[in-house]
């Protein structure tokens, strides 16, 4: 029990619930303690992040209390962690007690007095609260809870500081699942997925989604967050697009118009990928991308169909260091080729660095599909700074189109079915707007009516829609904590992904 100013605070042990750690603030000590955790079974693993704060992770392992207790226990004996401790409830709130403290001195109260302080009771400064002069968070050096409780008693009797509070990580109480209004979001299985029947007929999986509505309580983006499309241009007036658009650029025909050829109908691809990624959400109109409110930057890099297809090595390599100094945290790329281009890759690098011209030293997010051959990888995919997407279907399966091999680093959803001659699929998204769109030309010509939806929407699939998904979920990420580096944003993709199939990395066939 413990009294701030008028509060009283009431902390009870709920070991059956799970625990709370603190590594080093290295990501391969992470790494190592998850390999330990999930092999004790089915465990999930909250990494608490904002304002620096690393290496603190919140583990909900439902287990009895010995199981638990004997888990904290276990992970004592790794150099790694430093601090452990069970979840408790206070004044019904299931809470993690991790090992800081807030305090709040008298006026006047000098820094001086608070180190020295900290000296006395176990405690070092982390910092100064923002916005104040009279806060201060504390890092309690103890290994578990009882040295939080104590340290904030000790600092309790003191009298030039008000109050002394254990600093807690719990989960705000929103009102549900946040489900957009957009006309067609039944269609998004790959966002919310409640055993709907996709285009091809196939029988959707309930809960088989990237738990998109579940995100969206805590983030629908920052537009401060910018993706650029490597495609074939984005149509920057389509109305579900148009509010996240931001300036791009096209490195066909060297202008700032970055809008898709008029010559050929089929030409949504880079259209199709920006409405998976950043449809607007929630304005009653289409569908809903990964993020609502994330920006888009569309890059022209090639035409498509029936305009020229080829594209110059050197235009593509400055078309990425163009994005990355023109402020794009992402870079989704849905194209390939079969061998590494050396001009290319060496663009590559340079944006995503730690100290290069991405992302001001943190590293361009850069994220690339894998191909739809059912055999190996194809570039830059193959690339080891590249985040290589592979496909899986609306039953968490990997598509036989999809690549595979050692260098597949994650796979998202692709497509619900087999894709036809034409690469058409089922994930809902974008197309050009009125009538020289896929759905206008190719459903009226080819197919007969696609489906009862807008001519301004359309579907996609293959590993050309696993990966705008996967960048839009990097796009999240980042905007909830924009100071990641590029690294810590695929840790945090790997972590939060569902392993299928044997425990750790899988070959996929």
């Amino acid at each position: 029990v413990i009294t701030v100013g008028n509060e009283t605070l009431t902390f009870v042990r709920q070991p059956t619930a799970g625990y709370v750690l603190k590594t080093q603030n290295d990501i391969s000590s992470m790494d190592t303690v998850c390999r330990f955790l999930k092999s004790d079974g089915d465990v999930k693993i909250n990494p608490i992040r904002g304002l620096g704060r690393k290496g603190v992770s919140v583990i909900y392992n439902e287990r009895p209390a010995e199981e638990n207790d004997r888990t904290i226990k276990s992970l004592r004996f790794y150099n790694e962690v430093q601090y452990t401790a069970p979840l408790f409830s206070s004044n019904g709130e299931t809470v993690a007690i991790i090992p800081e403290i807030v305090i709040r001195v008298k006026p006047d109260t000098t820094t001086e007095h608070v180190q020295a302080i900290c000296e006395m009771t176990g405690c070092s400064i982390i910092k100064q609260m923002e916005f104040t002069e009279q806060e201060y968070l504390l890092q309690v050096s103890g290994p578990n809870a009882e040295a939080v409780f104590e340290a904030a008693g000790q600092l309790n009797r003191i009298d030039w500081i008000e109050w002394a509070c254990p600093n807690t990580a719990f989960e705000p109480k929103l009102c549900g699942q946040v489900i957009p209004n957009d006309e067609y979001f039944s269609e998004l299985w790959h966002l919310h997925n409640t055993g709907q029947i996709s285009l091809y007929g196939a029988e959707g999986t309930p809960n088989i989604d990237i738990n998109a509505p579940e995100a969206w309580e805590i983030t629908t983006g920052d537009p401060n967050i910018v993706v650029a499309v490597i495609d074939n241009g984005v149509d920057s007036k389509h109305p579900d697009l148009i509010n996240n658009l931001v300036p791009g650029y096209d490195f066909r025909d060297d202008d700032d118009l970055s809008d898709p050829s008029a010559e050929y109908f089929g030409n949504n691809h880079g259209t199709a990928c920006a409405g998976l990624i950043a449809a607007q959400g929630n304005n009653g109109i289409g569908v809903a991308g990964v993020t609502w409110n994330c920006s888009i930057m569309p890059i022209r890099i090639r035409g498509g169909g029936d305009t020229a297809t080829l594209s110059i090595e050197s235009d593509i390599a400055t078309a990425y260091r163009w994005a990355a100094v023109h402020g794009a945290d992402i870079l989704s790329n849905s194209w390939g080729y079969v061998a590494p281009v050396p001009i290319i890759h060496s663009a590559i690098v340079d944006i995503t660095e730690i100290g290069g011209i991405g992302r001001s030293g943190k590293g361009c997010v850069v994220l690339a599909v894998v191909g739809n051959d059912g055999g190996v990888l194809q570039w830059p995919a193959r690339y080891a700074e590249v985040i290589a997407v592979g496909a899986t279907d609306n039953a968490d399966i990997r598509h036989e189109y999809s690549n595979y091999g050692e260098e597949l680093d994650i796979m998202a959803h692709g497509s619900a079915g087999d894709l036809n001659s034409l690469g058409r699929g089922t994930l809902c998204t974008t197309d050009i707007s009125g009538s020289r769109g896929q759905n206008n030309k190719w459903g009226t010509l080819l197919y007969g009516p696609l489906v009862d939806i807008d001519v301004d929407y359309a579907y996609m699939g293959g590993t050309s829609s696993a990966c705008p998904v996967a960048a839009g979920v990097a796009a999240l990420i980042l905007s909830v904590d924009p100071n990641l580096t590029n690294e810590e944003v695929k840790q945090i993709l790997y972590r939060s992904a569902k392993d299928l199939g044997d425990p750790g990395w899988d070959v996929c066939v």
